[in-house]
C-alpha cells in the first residue's frame, strides 16, 4: 500500500507555516518531498520536529553566551575592586600619574644637571687637588640623585569600582600635587 501524500496547503496548515516557508524548508533539505507539490505526512512532521529540536539546541548554546558575558562582567567588577584595594594600599598607581611624575622628575633632573657646572665651578676652581674636584662633583651628583629618591607618586584620580562609568571628581580643584618629596 502506497503512503498517502498531501498537498502543500495541507502541510503548511498542519505545521502552521506559510506555503513559502514550507517550500524554503524543502529547498534547504529539511523537509522531504515525495513528488512535485505532494508530501508524506509522517516524514514531514518528523523532519520538522527534528529541525525545531536542532534550532532549540543552538539557541541554548547562545544562552550560554549570556552566562559567559555575565561571568565576564562579574570578573571585571572583582578585578576593579582588587585594583581599588591595591590603590588604597598604595600598591597600584595609575600610569597617567606615574607619567606626570616622571616628566616632572626628568625636567627637574635636567635643570639640576644643567646647573651643575655653574654651581660646582667656583668650588672646583678653589680646589687645589683633583681629588677635591672629584669629591665636589660627586657631592653635587648625589644631591641631584637624592632628590629623585625622595619623589613620591600621589594618585590624582583614584580608581573606584563603584563609579567606574564616571570620572572621579576628587581632584576637581587641583589642590593635590601629583608628586612631592618623601618626609
Amino acid at each position: 500500500m502506497a503512503a498517502q501524500t498531501f498537498p502543500l496547503d495541507t502541510i503548511s496548515k498542519l505545521l502552521d507555516l506559510t506555503p513559502q516557508r514550507v517550500t524554503q524548508l524543502v529547498n534547504e533539505g529539511i523537509i522531504p518531498r515525495k513528488e512535485r507539490g505532494r508530501y508524506e505526512l509522517v516524514p514531514v512532521v518528523r523532519a520538522y520536529i527534528k529541525y525545531l529540536r536542532e534550532r532549540a539546541v543552538k539557541s541554548d548554546v547562545h544562552g550560554d553566551d549570556y552566562n559567559a558575558h555575565r561571568t565576564r562582567l562579574t570578573k571585571a567588577r572583582a578585578d576593579m575592586a582588587e585594583m581599588e584595594k591595591a590603590q588604597i594600599e598604595e600598591q597600584l598607581i595609575p600610569a597617567d600619574d606615574v607619567e606626570k611624575v616622571w616628566i616632572e622628575v626628568s625636567q627637574n633632573m635636567r635643570q639640576k644637571l644643567l646647573a651643575l657646572p655653574q654651581r660646582a665651578a667656583p668650588e672646583c676652581f678653589a680646589a687645589e687637588k683633583l681629588v677635591e674636584v672629584k669629591a665636589i662633583l660627586k657631592e653635587q651628583v648625589y644631591d641631584a640623585l637624592q632628590e629623585i629618591a625622595e619623589i613620591e607618586v600621589k594618585v590624582s584620580e583614584p580608581i573606584r569600582a563603584s563609579d567606574s562609568d564616571t570620572p572621579s571628581q576628587s581632584n576637581a580643584g587641583g589642590s593635590e600635587a601629583p608628586a612631592r618629596p618623601k618626609n
